[in-house]
């Protein structure tokens, strides 16, 4: 497989994924607020949302939801990751099924639908785009072999899907200490994890058995542990190399993590504190993302920035610059 094949499949994945998962964060903390006895309204009471996310930015003048919804000039809104996904979809059409490329360009030209003065337009923009991911991602289960095409849009869709679930865990942090045992019931749902929690630990939710499940299940698909298992695995599928084994630093990287949550996950929380702790992991994911770019993408030898993340956030501000670019040539 091409290198630049391979990246159009692992962005156009982390971008639907990215775009699901903003959308259920956005909805999950909607409800919340409805529910809140907080005198925090208005704009303040949406800035947890850019802390957890990491998508502050000082000079916009736009409204948190916005900005986080519908911004074009935010690289990681909601609309601008879907558009991304699309674009990175088009490049690769005879890798995809058919059926992939027809529902992610019919969410696009639907969200174009929508006018900029209906006032319910990012409601429905969130509800869309988590409707559509699931659709996609059924019709990826279903219409995909399980070749290195396959492996490559999982790969982006668990990694993304990681660090992202990483991120509701921590989202409480950012919240009034009275408002924090109330959301972890939001946080599961922002996860489809309630019946899952109801199911393990009965109905009475807290931070101990709701940050258990999402971060250290071995069974529920979009916990931390279940999602670094899955990269593992498909690292290990595409390289040929044996389990227990490492080729190359990506999975030498996603092996030691998926060590350190298998067997020290619970007593490291209580040494450093879950948002010490989560701020860990998200710096481990961001290590692999970077390994995987440096391993199968990457086709310069400039020095990265400073940082995993900052390299990460770079490649994806590229590529959606790379698109628009295409985009005004076509």
């Amino acid at each position: 497989m091409l290198s630049r094949v391979a990246e159009n499949l692992y962005w156009m994945s982390r971008s639907i994924e990215r775009a699901d998962n903003l959308a259920r964060l956005v909805m999950a903390h909607q409800n919340e607020l409805l529910d809140a006895t907080s005198a925090l309204r208005g704009e303040f009471a949406w800035h947890p949302l850019l802390e957890v996310t990491s998508m502050g930015d000082e000079n916009s003048s736009e409204d948190v939801v916005t900005y986080m919804v519908s911004s074009k000039d935010n690289p990681d809104s909601i609309i601008n990751c879907i558009q991304l996904a699309r674009e990175n979809a088009r490049a690769v059409r005879d890798q995809i099924s058919e059926e992939m490329w027809l529902e992610l360009n019919a969410l696009w030209l639907d969200l174009k639908q929508i006018p900029e003065s209906d006032p319910d337009r990012h409601s429905k923009i969130c509800e869309m785009a988590v409707r559509s991911a699931l659709q996609f991602r059924g019709i990826e289960n279903s219409s995909l072999p399980r070749t290195d095409v396959w492996a490559f849009v999982q790969l982006g869709e668990y990694l993304e899907r990681a660090d992202k679930t990483s991120r509701i865990v921590d989202l409480p942090h950012f919240l009034p200490t009275h408002e924090v045992a109330a959301a972890w019931n939001t946080m599961l749902r922002a996860c489809s994890a309630t019946a899952e929690h109801r199911h393990r630990y009965g109905g009475e939710v807290d931070a101990a058995s709701a940050s258990t499940l999402l971060l250290f299940s071995t069974t529920f698909p979009r916990s931390v542990r279940f999602c670094v298992r899955m990269i593992d695995e498909l690292l290990h599928q595409i390289s040929g190399t044996s389990a227990g084994e490492y080729l190359n630093e990506a999975e030498r990287a996603t092996g030691a993590l998926l060590a350190r949550l298998n067997f020290s996950g619970v007593e490291e929380i209580g040494a450093m504190g879950l948002h010490e702790y989560v701020d860990s992991i998200q710096i481990d994911l961001n290590r692999i993302g970077y390994e995987i770019m440096e391993r199968y993408f990457l086709l310069r030898k400039d020095a990265p920035p400073a940082s995993a993340e900052d390299y990460v956030n770079s490649r994806m501000q590229a590529q959606a610059s790379m698109q628009q670019q295409q985009q005004q040539q076509q």
